[in-house]
């Protein structure tokens, strides 16, 4: 056993011990107060804190491994993804690891167009000429999803409030021109505004407040006059959110799995 592993696993046990002897391990890290231990156990020591680096980022078969589980969440691939990329240390640590594995790197960019992290620096076309178009399409088009349910829910529960009446702003525009002003302030502070190519959200209604939609013009930045309700085929079709529910979107996605 090295040493790195006879100090990791007696401060592990110390950890677990302390959520009761008797319980299975599982279990007991199920339980806050024992996560919380463990992790300071972990981070005590230099030597675990770099045993646990080497098995996230070590052989291929365990890297793998993890950026498949993480990529099935899409939440925490997107907020792994930019905590990486919004730390000096964490980008040379990407970049030290993925230019020395070539299918590392190719993984890795995989990852990044499927979070839709890479939509404003990179063009559709551009992503086809890489052979990643679909998973740059798709990754664009799911946090776009999800970042429009995520407003249009603040939207219909502040109708709620006004009797079924939505914020009116027939002339349309962008969602900073008119909506923000339309909601209590700060409501929509949190949230990302623009869609996963960098272009605002737009927000349209009626006179009457009755109607509204809520688009992103997808990946030309263009309107197209949402001429077509229902799933579409094109790259450049907008994606239209209205009343609780996607009015249109892309086919290739579930709209039923956004969340």
């Amino acid at each position: 056993m090295t040493p790195q592993r006879r100090v990791l696993f007696p401060a592990l046990a110390l950890a677990l011990a302390l959520g009761g002897c008797a319980k299975d391990p599982v279990t007991q890290l199920a339980d806050e107060g024992v996560r919380k231990k463990v992790i300071e156990a972990l981070v005590a020591n230099p030597a675990n804190r770099q045993e646990v680096i080497e098995r996230l980022m070590g052989p291929p078969a365990d890297r793998t491994a993890v950026i498949d589980r993480v990529l099935k969440d899409d939440g925490a691939a997107g907020e792994l993804v930019q905590r990486i990329l919004a730390d000096d240390r964490g980008k040379a640590l990407v970049v030290s690891k993925v230019t020395a594995d070539d299918a590392g790197a190719k993984t890795f960019i995989r990852m990044l167009m499927l979070t839709g992290v890479m939509g404003a620096s990179l063009t559709q076309k551009q992503a086809d000429a890489l052979g990643m178009g679909e998973a740059f399409a798709l990754g664009n088009r799911r946090r776009t999803m999800s970042d429009l349910k995520r407003i249009g829910r603040l939207i219909d529960d502040w109708a709620k409030g006004h009797e079924g009446v939505y914020p009116v702003c027939s002339d349309g525009g962008d969602v900073r021109s008119c909506l923000a002003k339309r909601l209590p302030a700060g409501t929509l502070d949190a949230l990302r505004l623009a869609d996963a190519w960098g272009v605002p959200f737009q927000y349209r209604s009626d006179r009457e407040g009755k109607e509204y939609a809520l688009l992103s013009y997808a990946t030309d930045g263009q309107w197209d006059g949402m001429g077509k309700v229902g799933p579409t085929d094109g790259f450049d079709c907008d994606i239209v959110f209205s009343k609780g529910d996607f009015i249109q979107w892309p086919g290739s996605v579930h709209k039923e799995d956004i969340k």
